[in-house]
């Protein structure tokens, strides 16, 4: 089980919350990304498979945190930053914050 700084049950998967305000925490994103990418390379160059024989590749997923401009519902009148599905409002243009999750890509050929 992990936990993320406030104590918030978190997946194996998860590595952070960086502010997109901050330009150290971009840049540690960035980092993430790249070795990410380089791991790939070296996993397709030693043709790494899992155990049932699928190609063995990880991706790294943004996930748009704390909205910085609310909208107002049409049907309550509210101020709102999400959709229903948890998702900010204006994607990352609106996000003061982003999780990033490092996943096993899904790769069937």
């Amino acid at each position: 089980m992990k936990f993320d700084a406030n104590g918030k049950q978190r997946t194996e998967a998860y590595q952070g919350t960086f502010s997109t305000f901050c330009a150290e925490d971009m840049l540690q994103v960035e980092t993430i990304k790249t070795y990410v990418k380089n791991m790939n390379k070296e996993l397709k160059a030693a043709g790494a498979v899992d155990k049932r024989g699928f190609k063995l590749r990880y991706r790294t997923c943004l996930k748009a945190r704390k909205p910085i401009n609310k909208v107002v519902n049409r049907w309550t009148g509210n101020l709102i930053g999400h959709t229903n599905h948890g998702d900010v409002i204006g994607g990352f243009a609106n996000a003061a914050a982003v999780d990033v999750y490092i996943q096993r890509a899904s790769y069937y050929a």
